[in-house]
Order: C-alpha cells, then sequence, then structure tokens
C-alpha cells in the first residue's frame, strides 16, 4: 500500500486538513493524526497500520492510502480524455463582432468598428450547424455562446437568424440547444427578453462589474460625465426577475477588491430568495493585476463571505476545476468562429490572422490548418513537472492553450510555489464546505 501521489496537508484553523486532488475527499485531522501521516510518508504506510489501525483503514477506505499497483497518472490520463472527448455535446462561440460600445484598460481585444457579420457568414454558420448535428448522431446538447465584441451591438441583424435556425433545427433533430452570451449587458432591454420567452429558450448571461459605482464607473462608462454601472445592474436585475441564469463576473485588483463587499446591497432590495437563485457571483483577478499581494490575500475571504451572507452563490476564480470542468478550448467538439469565417479554439488570445488555427468553408466544414485539433487535443501530459504535483487532477498545467504556448518547456502557472498551490487547494475545500460534503476525523 501507498499513500496517493495527490494527496495535499495543510493547516487549517488548529487543525490540519487532509485533501485528495483527484477524489475531491476532505477530512479534518488533530495534530497526532497528521504527524503519524508525516511518518507514514517517510517511513511507508505499514508503520501506520500498525500504530493506529483505525485510522489506517479509514484512509485506505477513502482512497487516500491506495494499493501499490494502482498507476493514478493513468487513471488521471483516462478521466482526462473521456471528459475532453465527449461527443454528446458541442461547443460553438461565435463572435458577430469585434466592435463595442466600451473601451475597457485592460481588455486585450483589438476593437474593429467595422467588422459585422454579413449574409454570407451567416449562412455558413447555419450550414455548419446543420453539418454537425448530422454527422454527430450521438449529440444531445449543442451550445451556441456568443462573445465579441459586444455581441448584442447587431442582436437582430446577426444574432436572431442563427438563434432561430438552431432552434428549428435541434427541435427537429431531438437536441438540447443551449444559449450563452458574455456581454456587457448595457444593451439589454425588455424585446431582446421577449425574443428569449417566445422561443422558451433560457440563455445564460455573463456580465461583468468592475467593483462598486464609483469603481466601475472608471472602467465602463459612455463618457467621463456617464457611467454605466446602474444601468448594468438595473439589466441584470431584470435578467433575474425573468427567469434567467446570469454570472456576474466581477473583475477585481488590489485597488478595487475592498469596494466589491457593496455590490450585494445593489441586488438585494428587489431580488428575494426566488430570484437570488438566478446570480452567481464570480470573482476574477484582472490579470494585468497578478503581483502577489497581501491585501488581496486578506480581503478576498471576507468579500466572499460578504456576497454569500446576502444569499448569493460566490466563488474565485482559482476554485474552477479544470479537469472535471476543463475549458470549451480543451474539448475536441468545440469551435470559435470569428466574424470573418477565421477559426480559433481559445477565446482569451487576440482573433487575430496570425493566431486562427482554421476557416470555416462555403459549405459550412471547419478545415483545421496544420492538424491543429490533433495537436491541441494531445499536448497535456508532457510537462514534467505537472506529472509529479499533487493538484494535478484540479489544474492539470491550465488550459491546452498554455500547453501549447509552454510546449518543450517545463513551466507551472502557480511557478511552482508550493503555498499557491495551497490557495488552490483551501479554494476547492471552501466550495465542499459550501456544499456540506464534509467529513470529519479526529484522534
Amino acid at each position: 500500500m501507498k499513500l496517493s501521489r495527490y494527496n495535499s496537508l495543510i493547516a487549517y484553523k488548529g487543525k490540519y486538513l487532509l485533501f485528495n486532488a483527484f477524489t475531491k475527499k476532505v477530512i479534518f485531522i488533530e495534530p497526532l493524526l497528521k504527524e503519524l501521516l508525516e511518518s507514514a510518508a517517510h517511513y511507508g504506510v505499514s508503520e501506520l497500520a500498525e500504530v493506529h489501525p483505525q485510522f489506517y483503514e479509514y484512509l485506505c477506505k477513502h482512497n487516500f492510502i491506495i494499493a501499490d499497483e494502482i498507476d493514478e497518472l493513468a487513471l488521471l490520463k483516462e478521466k482526462v480524455y473521456r471528459i475532453d472527448n465527449n461527443n454528446t455535446q458541442f461547443e460553438l462561440t461565435i463572435n458577430p463582432t469585434m466592435n463595442c460600445n466600451f473601451k475597457c484598460w485592460y481588455c486585450y481585444e483589438t476593437h474593429i468598428k467595422t467588422s459585422r457579420l454579413n449574409q454570407e457568414g451567416i449562412q455558413k454558420i447555419q450550414k455548419f450547424i446543420q453539418r454537425t448535428l448530422e454527422e454527430m448522431p450521438s449529440l444531445t446538447n449543442f451550445t451556441i455562446s456568443f462573445f465579441g465584441g459586444e455581441p448584442l451591438l447587431y442582436f437582430e441583424q446577426e444574432v436572431t437568424p442563427i438563434i432561430r435556425y438552431a432552434y428549428q433545427i435541434t427541435q427537429a433533430k431531438n437536441v438540447q440547444l443551449n444559449l450563452h452570451f458574455t456581454t456587457n449587458g448595457y444593451l439589454i432591454n425588455e424585446k431582446l427578453i421577449e425574443f428569449f420567452k417566445e422561443l422558451n429558450l433560457f440563455p445564460t448571461f455573463q456580465i461583468t462589474l468592475d467593483g462598486n459605482e464609483t469603481e466601475h464607473d472608471k472602467v465602463r462608462y459612455i463618457n467621463k460625465q456617464k457611467g454605466t454601472y446602474r444601468k448594468i445592474t438595473e439589466n441584470i436585475k431584470s435578467l433575474a426577475q425573468a427567469g434567467f441564469n446570469v454570472i456576474v463576473r466581477i473583475n477585481y485588483t488590489e485597488k478595487n477588491l475592498i469596494s466589491v463587499k457593496e455590490i450585494p446591497a445593489d441586488f438585494a432590495d428587489v431580488l428575494n430568495d426566488e430570484f437570488r437563485k438566478n446570480l452567481h457571483f464570480s470573482l476574477h483577478r484582472v490579470w494585468q493585476d497578478k503581483k502577489p499581494s497581501q491585501l488581496v490575500d486578506n480581503e478576498l475571504p471576507k468579500v466572499l463571505e460578504r456576497i454569500r451572507t446576502e444569499g448569493f452563490v460566490a466563488m474565485e476564480q482559482g476554485a474552477i476545476d479544470s479537469v472535471e470542468n476543463s475549458c470549451y478550448a480543451d474539448k475536441r467538439y468545440s469551435a470559435v468562429i470569428n466574424y470573418n469565417g477565421d477559426v480559433y479554439k481559445c477565446t482569451a488570445r487576440d482573433f487575430t490572422p496570425e493566431n486562427r488555427v482554421g476557416y470555416l468553408t462555403a459549405t459550412g466544414e471547419i478545415f483545421w490548418e496544420n492538424n491543429h485539433l490533433e495537436q491541441r487535443m494531445n499536448v497535456k501530459f508532457h510537462n514534467p513537472p505537472c506529472l509529479s504535483c499533487r493538484i494535478q487532477p484540479l489544474c492539470n498545467g491550465g488550459c491546452s492553450q498554455q500547453a501549447i504556448e509552454n510546449w518543450g518547456m517545463d513551466y507551472c502557472v502557480h511557478q511552482g510555489d508550493e503555498r499557491e498551490k495551497d490557495k488552490v487547494v483551501l479554494q476547492h475545500v471552501e466550495q465542499i464546505l459550501l456544499s456540506k460534503n464534509l467529513v470529519l476525523a479526529t484522534s
């Protein structure tokens, strides 16, 4: 018998937590048991079986201790392959335009005012949807995500024809159609809401706030005298009250984090428990503001707690499981189609001709350049630091985009810092505690 390679042992509120990144099991143990476990790591688990057989049996039962012949890395590879090659789902992302009515300082995209889907582009996308449904008889779910740019800029002209077509053909094929919009939320109105209600479609929306009203309006504004916070929050409330799920993405920095505590109060006045369940707050640190910060470490838990106290679901980006909830770009059956027919896999990089990985043909087929799809699907599990990492079943070296960009180099998305890995573990444990999947063990 041996200790699982995916165990983490971390001090936690006067005790120690033992967490397994593969099974997602967590137990809390007293210092004496912690010392016995550390001794087992040095001298072998057989000694633990003799000294504390009850604890030993418990660890075996919950796979903190496993049989010598078990190859955990092979099991993880099988799991990743199964998830990323799931042929019952297809995820299509469409950029109707690369233009936007805002210009946020941290946005990595180049706004192109003349960029719009034309009729030919719409028809190509419709043909692609048809081909996909015909060529994938195992399909049960077809998801279309609208990105950009601001995807609601030309909603009626460019988005509704695609949705109506997708709705008709998925209904005919008995396939579930799911819709998602990543939008700044400013252009949402009752007409848009009624359009979806008429079709009995309820998209999810991701809408970003940049702190409280004062902080947000420094970043997202119509002009220096006219901010957007109040209109966007009112639109979020309208969506929630109409039955739509909204992910309120909060982009935070060291400077605006404390102000985030005030945001829940701006929704508490009109949303009762029935509607609050439609809002999920997701906190993301702005990528240009990634330097270590004691203030962020101290205040982030308080901010999350404040949001949860107000009755909303809240999580930090680091708690996302990159294996079980792998990025759309990691999946074989996904694609990003730009307004001009260029094809990408990742929406977190510039949509430039240099970055494209394929294109959409006139017959609605994707041509992958330089065998890109197969290269991406086989890029994981080649990074030595990941192969010996205790949190690989949570992180797995980040997404396939990061793996491609770091090909041939040893890298770690946490810079090899064990304290940063502990933070990832603690974020996942917090999610388990919130869902009440908790087991206690004492000496």
